[in-house]
């Protein structure tokens, strides 16, 4: 069959790897991505890790890469763009109930009223943020802030602790929530329900097994998130719960293919199907939503793995 792959040590760098299981499972629903080719740096990464495909931090791919930190105003391509620093900068100034924003221009005159809610990674009331813990959301109430050219806000409260950093870093708010009420937010319902709308959209779940797949990937990132880690344990449950198999045998079957043995992909994929209610081809359709970002962050591209 000749090699499906075109790094071997890439991909078995990624296949041993809690890292790898972090980028596969939170890429489910979120689908997207090529790769193939050679691999290319970008410079900007999610709070889970994952490498945003984009050279400008945006919203939410607020991460340097090369030190995991939150980016400082610096980095927007609006930053010093008259020679003045972050005043060649729009800046938006919210209200004491946290609700509502005056948005002014780079020489201080007033453009316009909006709601929070307009802002990018709003979370719900008076919250801006990432993630589905508020430990990673910020109260923006009688905040100021520098607006990027990406709609990013940057902290332009000199007291702050991350002040001229993108809004949250990991300091910023006293929220210590728990698994349950991170889970219980409607936030994080709301990501659920989304993601359980692409699995019956995509790839013809069931409603009850695409809401138990999206409940089981965001138990998952709830607790990383809280933590700052995942367990071997956490990625048996969650293998077991998305698949329908477990973590062991998924990184048996993938190591075969890798040596171009089609035969262990074949046979967890019909294991999987039988386990998730989906035919074989529509299990495959899966499995490959759910490994593309993940191999593309090492260079593959997913449409050429085939079993």
């Amino acid at each position: 069959m000749g090699s499906v792959f075109k790094k071997n040590s890439a991909l078995a760098s990624f296949t041993t790897t809690a890292a790898g299981l972090a980028a596969l499972t939170l890429s489910a629903c979120g689908g997207g991505g090529g790769g193939g080719g050679n691999a290319i740096y970008y410079p900007y990464e999610t709070l889970y890790g994952q490498t945003c495909t984009n050279f400008e931090p945006t919203p939410g791919c607020t991460f340097l890469r090369k030190n995991g930190e939150r980016i400082t105003v610096n980095e927007d391509p609006d930053y010093n763009d008259h020679g003045r620093g972050s005043d060649d900068m729009w800046y938006v100034s919210f209200d004491s109930t946290g609700m509502y924003a005056d948005v002014y221009d780079e020489f201080g005159f007033y453009q316009y009223t909006a709601s929070t809610s307009q802002f990018a990674n709003y979370v719900g009331g008076s919250y801006i943020g990432l993630g589905t813990t508020g430990a990673y959301w910020e109260d923006i109430t009688n905040g100021t802030y520098w607006l990027g050219k990406n709609g990013v806000l940057y902290s332009a409260n000199t007291f702050d602790s991350n002040y001229g950093r993108a809004i949250n870093d990991k300091a910023a708010g006293d929220a210590a929530d728990t698994n349950f009420a991170a889970l219980a937010s409607e936030a994080n319902d709301s990501l659920v329900k989304a993601g359980t709308e692409k699995l019956v959209n995509e790839y013809g779940f069931s409603r009850d097994k695409a809401v138990a797949v999206a409940s089981a990937l965001n138990r998952w990132g709830v607790a990383a998130a809280e933590r700052g880690y995942t367990t071997s344990a956490d990625m048996d449950a969650t293998f077991k719960s998305v698949f329908g198999v477990n973590y062991s045998g998924a990184l048996a079957a993938v190591k075969s293919l890798q040596d171009g043995d089609t035969g262990a992909m074949r046979e967890l994929t019909q294991r999987s199907a039988a386990a998730l209610g989906l035919k074989p081809h529509q299990a495959q359709k899966f499995m490959k939503g759910m490994y593309r970002k993940a191999l593309a962050n090492w260079g593959y591209d997913v449409d050429q793995l085939n079993w």
